[in-house]
């Protein structure tokens, strides 16, 4: 009887581990379900090496910091991933600034949370899933951080509806296929793209850097066509 039940204790506590591992992992985002731009960067936040091919690509999930939940995030090794995992704040600072001092000239000319205020050189600069975005003030910092996913949309809408009406690409840069007026659109940093489809719009979301060069072969084979 008692080696039964020891038996028994031993299947159930294996049940109860294996259960659980298959529910982590379940829940874990694959490395290109992130929100927002791709990590821009091609060093390791955690020890500043150069990312390789076998760098580790990852989406943040059951942070602390619910606003970093879906940045995805590549380290030049699982030691890092740990790391930065075990003390985000220690990284996010020095994250952020690499990520600012990468982009390029900020599109908008006005305050995504107020519209009416336009941007000068006192604006302020805030990073919400690799993308950076201006404000006119640190009250405006403080609103945006409390509903992030909101004025990030409400950037692309801006950024769609200033380039759609003289997009150049006929093509999608993934399929090939042609672009019509019900085709998907996504933003890439601070670019419109214009794809064929949800699958194509998520590919090209995954590699941006390719997915712009592909757009921009598109025009210039085009406008060579043309003449």
């Amino acid at each position: 009887m008692t080696i039964a039940r020891s038996l028994l204790s031993t299947c159930a506590l294996f049940a109860a581990i294996t259960g659980l591992a298959f529910t982590s992992s379940s829940t874990v985002p694959a490395a290109d379900e992130f929100k927002g731009d791709a990590y821009p960067l091609d060093t390791c936040v955690v020890s500043g090496e150069k990312l390789g091919a076998d760098a580790i690509t990852v989406v943040l999930s059951g942070m602390k910091d619910k606003n970093l939940d879906g940045t995805q995030m590549k380290f030049c090794c699982a030691k890092c991933e740990a790391t930065f995992k075990a003390d985000p704040s220690k990284y996010t600072a020095k994250l952020n600034e690499q990520i600012i001092k990468a982009a390029g000239t900020y599109p908008l000319t006005h305050c995504l949370v107020m519209a009416d205020e336009k941007l000068d050189d006192s604006a302020k600069t805030v990073v919400f899933h690799n993308h950076v975005y201006k404000l006119c003030c640190k009250k405006c910092i403080a609103r945006f951080e409390k509903d992030p996913t909101k004025y990030a949309a409400a950037f692309d809408s801006q950024i769609v509806a200033a380039q759609k009406p003289g997009y150049k690409a006929k093509k999608c840069p993934i399929s090939g296929a042609d672009i019509k007026a019900d085709s998907t659109d996504v933003v890439l940093g601070d670019r419109l793209v214009r794809t064929c489809c949800e699958k194509c719009a998520a590919k090209a979301k995954a590699d941006p850097k390719a997915t712009i060069v592909k757009v921009d072969a598109i025009v210039a084979a085009s406008e060579k066509a043309d003449r």
